[in-house]
């Protein structure tokens, strides 16, 4: 397990430099000149040359490349182009606002669609699993943008219940200090989510069930309620708790919808602002720290499968 881990920690390192190489040179071919997205359209080319030269654009994108993965190395991150303020401590604070939301998200997705996957499971091909099915079917054809402005008509304008603007006292503000704002957008990431859950722990239950072992344990006279959460829960919630630690990667710098509705300061939102101005440091320090949360947390789902299921043995 240890050399299966340091392996995977070895790829991880390949892989976030080659990303990183990546976002860099892309960078180049878009055609938006980060100098003359700050300046305006109508600024002078004399001004837009000068600031290049001052943010360093005007050396070789090798030289500056490599200039930026030495300085990154050691922790420096840089300065935003865009923002003008250090990318390290605003990183930190998006990235915080970030795990607020998903685990404010996965307290109450994770008991309620594991409950409906194990129920919709129990009786397939009925009322209950119908229902649950309808639901979440027309909970995942709604787009995100979609569930959160109903949210906010419903909650926000019509009940007056929560606020439909996630901006805690502003851009670096606590959400943990105004908690209800963290209420509308974790629940458009529960419906947006539940139902893949849900579908996913069905069909492990579903097919735990038909299993040959746990026929044996019927026929042997066991209760039901014993069968059940002895042998069909504790084998069937391998996928779906696999499928929701590796999800916490995306839920952590892919809800760039969920944020922008609800003007939330997570690392999505973040993410989607230094590629519209093409802010190549922000840009590379974002998406970096997205990808390495996402590769950590499908080295979690890993170990935490193994430790489930005795059976599997990384070599």
């Amino acid at each position: 397990m240890l050399r299966y881990i340091a392996r995977r920690l070895g790829y991880m390192v390949i892989t976030l430099v080659v990303i990183s190489m990546i976002i860099f040179f892309l960078a180049e071919v878009v055609p938006v000149d980060p100098a003359r997205s700050i300046l305006g359209a109508y600024t002078t080319d004399e001004n837009v040359a000068a600031l290049r030269k001052k943010m360093g654009l005007d050396k070789p994108v090798v030289e500056r490349y490599i200039s930026w993965l030495g300085r990154a190395v050691q922790g420096d991150l840089g300065e935003s182009f865009r923002l003008g303020v250090k990318i390290r401590p605003l990183l930190l604070t998006r990235f915080r606002n970030s795990l607020y939301l998903a685990f404010f998200a996965l307290v109450m997705m994770i008991p309620f669609a594991l409950f409906a996957g194990i129920l919709s499971g129990l009786h397939e091909g009925r009322w209950p699993d119908n229902i649950i099915s309808t639901v979440g079917l027309i909970a995942t054809s709604l787009p995100e943008f979609v569930t959160g402005i109903v949210f906010i008509i419903i909650f926000s304008w019509w009940l007056d219940w929560l606020p439909g603007n996630s901006l805690p006292g502003g851009e670096d503000g606590n959400p943990l200090s105004e908690p209800a704002r963290l209420v509308l957008p974790a629940l458009v990431l529960v419906v947006s989510q539940f139902s893949y859950i849900a579908r996913i722990t069905r069909v492990s239950i579903s097919k735990v069930l038909k299993s040959a072992y746990v026929r044996t344990a019927i026929l042997k006279g066991l209760p039901y309620r014993t069968v059940i959460l002895k042998h069909v829960l504790r084998n069937a919630l391998l996928a779906p708790i696999t499928v929701i630690t590796t999800n916490i990667g995306w839920m952590l710098g892919g809800l760039i919808v969920i944020e922008t509705v609800f003007s939330y300061p997570g690392l999505g939102r973040l993410f989607a602002g230094a590629a519209i101005f093409n802010d190549i440091p922000l840009l590379e320090a974002s998406a970096l720290i997205g990808v390495l949360f996402a590769a950590f947390s499908q080295l979690t789902a890993d170990i935490l499968y193994a430790y489930l299921n005795p059976r599997i043995r990384y070599s």
